[in-house]
């Protein structure tokens, strides 16, 4: 059977777009998602929020783990093209971020055009933006001095590679992170200080 989205798609859809600007705009702080809709194993209700708010017909999407339900589910409720390739793709979503891909197999964009670049979606274990000492520390746009985020459940060199595409300004990807009912957006814009 298949599952609903949001019980008010135009209101619902309005409000996560705000919570997703904010995400961007105010990288590396956690902002709570105001509405998580029901989700097929394997995608979180929070990236199924962020899938039914910013991708439609016209979006291509490459899933890490392309589960038929959630196939259908994805094609029902916003008309999304899947990509077979992660180069080929405007969204990515990592259900697994220990086993995903290299950061540098999807698409950066190109000089010209640097917005035809992807998007990815990770579902990590948690987050953490206390200042207690651990995490990462990052500066850039939209953060007043330096912001510090912990983020649980990544592949050991994923600094590392995000760090390689960052000298490749104005090229590269944006990141949202999601878990306990929350997203963190880190644009490509913002530079890690430390880990």
């Amino acid at each position: 059977m298949m599952l609903a989205a949001f019980a008010h798609p135009v209101f619902d859809s309005q409000r996560s777009f705000r919570e997703l600007l904010q995400a961007m705009a105010r990288p590396a702080v956690p902002r709570a998602l105001p509405v998580l809709p029901p989700a097929p194993a394997p995608i979180s209700p929070e990236s199924m929020a962020i899938l039914l708010t910013l991708c439609d017909a016209t979006t291509s999407v490459w899933l890490q783990q392309p589960d038929d339900e959630a196939i259908q589910h994805l094609r029902f409720h916003t008309g999304i093209k899947l990509a077979e390739r992660t180069q080929d793709a405007d969204f990515a979503l990592i259900t697994d971020p220990l086993s995903m891909p290299p950061l540098d197999s999807f698409a950066r964009g190109d000089l010209r055009y640097p917005d035809r670049s992807a998007s990815l979606i990770l579902q990590v274990a948690g987050f953490d933006s206390s200042s207690n000492g651990s995490g990462n520390t990052f500066s850039g746009p939209g953060i007043r001095d330096t912001a510090t985020l912990a983020i649980d459940g990544l592949p050991a060199d994923f600094w590392q590679q995000r760090a390689a595409l960052a000298a490749q300004l104005p090229l590269g990807i944006d990141l949202y992170f999601v878990a306990t009912q929350q997203v963190a957006g880190l644009p490509r814009t913002i530079r890690l200080l430390e880990s």
